[in-house]
């Protein structure tokens, strides 16, 4: 009797642990084909400046994937989560995480009074150099006038890793109509959901620094505005498109990240010699450059020469 009931607690235990579920994470939403022709998109972003923090470690050696790395559902939550996760295995306890994020954030000290100098609104200022299809168009929050209007709202978070020579762009998209803006998320009624995810070019280490502050600070505030310009062309795309990603084929992708080589089985959306663009299996969006990707062949190009 006792070793049943033991096999029996075991077994309770087990089924708890493997129905354990995440806090939750950007969920792929897509009915951007219910959206009409020639609908305009109303561009909304956070007030204030850019968010800007150290990339923490992911614990890949006690996680079994590196899509376990952005826990989110809400603008405010994907905010939340990046502060406070060390990124995100569950294993690690909330004031561990917070712990390791203040120390990730030590490197992002000498580019305080650069970055601080960058508003999110600044940064959706080249709306008319995207391109769309189905006669998309896309606008300023503020010239948004009608409940029924459709809003874009966006969250960009920034990252940079401890060596300095990798910055991150982490995106999050959602579209719904303006007069569901106030509502919580499962009312909100959303038409579109998705995260993308954008990297520098790996620049020389030892001398990151002096590269990202030269004049002035101008080449990390213009990979900042290069990085978000590339994620909202290519989300922008995506939503305009009525293109389906048919006959899909998945690939293996090993890249670096800044804090070493990660595995990513994905759908390739574009392949070059500059870069590539890929849907991972949970439907977000990676753009990464080629001198990331590990075996890219004679594709791979050298890092960027940080002119001093």
């Amino acid at each position: 009797m006792l070793i049943r009931l033991l096999v029996l607690f075991i077994a309770l235990v087990l089924v708890g642990c493997s129905s354990h579920k995440p806090q939750g994470y950007v969920k792929l939403i897509d009915k951007s084909n219910t959206l009409p022709e020639n609908a305009k998109l109303f561009v909304k972003v956070p007030e204030g400046i850019a968010t800007f923090i150290g990339k923490a470690p992911d614990y890949r050696g006690k996680t079994q994937s590196s899509a376990m790395l952005y826990p989110a559902v809400t603008p405010v939550d994907f905010f939340a989560s990046v502060i406070a996760h060390a990124a995100v295995s569950e294993s690690v306890r909330n004031s561990d995480k917070n712990s390791l994020q203040s120390i990730a954030d030590k490197v992002i000290e000498p580019y305080r009074a650069y970055s601080d100098s960058l508003k999110n609104k600044t940064l959706v200022n080249q709306l008319k150099e995207i391109a769309l299809s189905r006669g998309f168009t896309l606008s300023k929050y503020e010239n948004s006038q009608h409940g029924d209007d459709l809003i874009l709202d966006i969250t960009p978070i920034y990252l940079l890793n401890k060596t300095e020579e990798t910055l991150i762009l982490r995106n999050q998209f959602l579209v719904y109509k303006k007069k569901y803006q106030n509502k919580k998320e499962k009312k909100k009624r959303l038409l579109f959901q998705n995260q993308i995810e954008v990297f520098s070019d790996v620049t020389i280490p030892g001398i990151a620094q002096e590269h990202w502050l030269k004049n002035d600070g101008e080449n990390l505030k213009n990979e900042m505005n290069k990085l978000f310009s590339e994620s909202l062309n290519l989300i922008a795309e995506r939503i305009s498109s009525t293109a389906k990603d048919a006959n899909v084929k998945y690939k293996n992708y090993r890249y670096n990240d800044g804090d070493g080589v990660v595995f990513e089985r994905a759908i390739t959306l574009s392949e070059n010699c500059e870069k590539v663009i890929f849907k991972t299996l949970r439907g977000w969006l990676k753009s990464i450059p080629a001198n990331r990707i590990v075996n890219q062949g004679s594709c791979l190009k050298q890092p960027l020469n940080a002119v001093l």
